[in-house]
Formats: C-alpha cells, structure tokens, sequence
C-alpha cells in the first residue's frame, strides 16, 4: 500500500487539484459521516454538481488548451477533460471512502 502512495505523488496524479479535492472530500466523508449519510450524499444532485464545478474551474483556469497557433483555445479539448476531470472526482472521491471504511478502521 505504501509504494501506490508513493506511485500516486511521484506521478503527479495525486497533486491534480481535481483528484486532491475528491481525496480530501472523501476522507472527510469517510471519517465524519456513516454509511446511510454517505449514500445519501452520493444520490444528492449537489455532490456531481461540485464535481462538474471543481473540473471546470481546474480545465478553464489553470489548465488551459489552446489550439494549434497557441492563440486561441481549443474549447471542445477542455469540455473533453472537463467530462473526464468530472469523472476522475468522482472515482477519487469513491475509492478514498472505501480506503477509509475498510482498509483504516
């Protein structure tokens, strides 16, 4: 477990604020809440809704994509990597709870 930890900083992965975010947020959830109040989480629209938030604001305004010519940006790559941004917070998200309901207590 411990040489994943280090695989997930020497990569980098685990220093995408996206990926960050989630990791944090689902430690917090595995720690604070129980298992009905994380489901319950989980079917609230508002969680995606922080997902979709937290990949746009990370794709539109520290990752930026241009096109070809580096003047204007490529618009569809960064909706691209919003989707996946989006789906990448929830995975996270969902993997740092199981971490901590089954692997820490």
């Amino acid at each position: 477990m411990l040489q994943s930890l280090i695989s997930l900083l020497s990569s980098g992965v685990l220093l995408n604020p996206v990926v960050l975010c989630s990791v944090v947020l689902g430690l917090i959830f595995g720690i604070k809440l129980d298992f009905e109040q994380i489901l319950a989480m989980y079917r609230n629209w508002h969680f995606y809704a922080l997902g979709v938030v937290v990949a746009a604001l990370y794709n539109f305004g520290l990752a930026r994509q241009y096109q070809d010519d580096g003047v204007t940006l490529d618009y569809k790559a960064m909706i691209q990597h919003t989707g996946a941004s989006f789906v990448l917070f929830v995975f996270a998200n969902v993997l740092a709870v199981l971490f901590v309901g089954f692997i820490w207590f």
